[in-house]
């Protein structure tokens, strides 16, 4: 079909080759990955300072649990409705200049957010962050793939997410002690500012076009995606279950960061600074812990099923439930906090091979797109709604009338009573910390029926069997 229609590639190339010869390349995979590895970094870094200091916010802006998740949410919300825009220009245009644009976007909106003064404003920058990082978070994975072979990627995808739980625990350290001295509107121009650094990076990095890793270079229109090739990922059978199941994880992470300091505090009495730093601290160790895990565990268990990484991200979910329900009932802060970091192991070993199958069995022309569209979704059902929905519960299991009822004799019989919060509301963040177990258990199960699709879904793609839509062009 290229061939048919000679000028929809050379119509694009002189943006190509003008872009490339103003910017020039730094480098090969090995400093593309390292420069997205540190753009990662300060993502998860700018993204969970915001919840280390969740306390310190609720008084200045005098706002409840309730309007707080909506905070923690507004970022996640806006992040996930732009996703796919973000998806379908990132498999049609430079794919470095929309990268260094989003990660200066979402700098930009951090350092915005040490100027806020009231609900609305911090709700402005923290929605305009969910714009920046929705660029970024849909173009790094697809263009690792095109730099990494199949038997290379799942690795380098593993010391990409790497950054998360190192991230994520750098926020809550370095925003912990940056409020403890300072208070916290510094704390987002500390950690926003690099970002700005790192955009620039962003433009020198290798893009060695879509396709690549596996013998194809798609170029032009006469490849570009149509909206019905869009249509047909929720075909891909491994596609759908994967993306579920990780909705379910991302469900029980994103409450664990957007409530665990808060938790602490307020049920476990932990001064600020030693529940950030505690939990920062676990995370980094569980984090890596778990990442390197699941990427020697899976390499060997690759060698007995092709199955394997949904296999692993199965088993590791559900051995995390009973330990996660343990570690909030558990009144000790020793115990509790071992327990949550034995689960928080093993909840870090599903982010390499969730999103090593993603690559794995969506097109290299549609890879973009496809991370958008998994991204939306596992945004959508996990991570926005648990900040929020949280937080309702939190309000909700507070209640004398609620607590005075059969199930709210049943909960204070296992420990889950209400606490006062900062303003001495009585709230009960244990009863909304035990709801992440159901929907864990939920993951777990459509992990392992995704499994048994996930040889043939990949098979498809490696035979070049996925053919191009013939449908309207309206999308081009």
């Amino acid at each position: 079909m290229p061939s048919s229609r000679p000028d929809s590639s050379v119509a694009v190339a002189p943006k190509t080759s003008i872009i490339t010869s103003i910017i020039p390349t730094i480098g090969g995979p090995y400093f593309a990955l390292a420069v997205l590895f540190g753009m990662n970094l300060l993502n998860y870094i700018d993204r969970y300072s915001f919840f280390a200091v969740g306390t310190q916010i609720k008084r200045d802006l005098t706002i409840d649990d309730k309007w707080y998740g909506v905070l923690g949410g507004s970022f996640m919300i806006v992040y996930t409705i732009v996703s796919p825009l973000m998806g379908w220009l990132g498999d049609r245009y430079n794919r470095r200049m929309l990268l260094a644009g989003g990660v200066g976007l979402w700098s930009l909106a951090t350092v915005g957010t040490a100027y806020s003064h009231n609900f609305y404003e911090m709700f402005f920058w923290r929605a305009l962050l969910g714009v920046g990082e929705a660029s970024y978070g849909v173009i790094a994975p697809a263009l690792l793939a095109d730099l990494f072979a199949v038997e290379k990627r799942g690795r380098a995808m593993g010391i990409y997410y790497l950054a998360l739980p190192i991230g994520t625990a750098l926020g809550f350290i370095i925003a912990g002690r940056v409020c403890s001295h300072w208070g916290w509107h510094p704390v987002f121009l500390v950690v926003g500012i690099p970002g700005l650094l790192a955009a620039l990076a962003g433009l020198l990095i290798l893009d060695p076009g879509r396709g690549a890793s596996e013998g194809r270079k798609y170029t032009g229109k006469a490849d570009r995606p149509r909206f019905r090739d869009y249509a047909e990922l929720f075909k891909t059978r491994t596609f759908v279950f994967n993306t579920a199941g990780m909705a379910a994880a991302t469900f029980a992470t994103g409450a664990y960061a957007a409530w665990g300091s808060t938790f602490y505090q307020r049920v476990r009495g932990m001064s600020l600074k030693e529940a950030n730093d505690s939990i920062g601290i676990l995370l980094a160790i569980a984090g890596l812990v778990g990442i390197a895990l699941s990427t020697f565990v899976a390499d060997f268990v690759r060698k007995y099923t092709r199955r394997a990484y949904l296999l692993l991200a199965s088993v590791v979910v559900l051995a995390s439930v009973p330990l996660g329900i343990a570690g909030i009932l558990d009144p000790a802060r020793t115990s509790s906090l071992g327990l949550l970091f034995t689960a928080s192991v093993l909840m870090a070993m599903v982010l390499g091979p969730s999103n090593t199958v993603t690559a794995n069995v969506v097109p290299a022309n549609r890879r973009a797109a496809g991370y958008a569209l998994f991204i939306f979704l596992i945004h959508l059902f996990g991570d926005i709604s648990s900040p929020i929905l949280l937080g309702w519960i939190s309000g909700f299991f507070g209640s004398t009338a609620v607590m005075s009822s059969a199930l709210g004799q049943l909960l204070l019989s296992i420990g889950a009573g209400p606490t006062a919060d900062e303003s001495g509301q009585m709230t009960n963040l244990t009863v909304a910390m035990l709801t992440v177990g159901p929907v864990l258990l939920l993951g777990g199960i459509l992990f392992l029926i995704g499994s048994k699709h996930l040889p043939a879904d990949m098979d498809r793609i490696a035979s070049n069997k996925d053919k191009e839509a013939d449908g309207p062009e309206f999308l081009h």
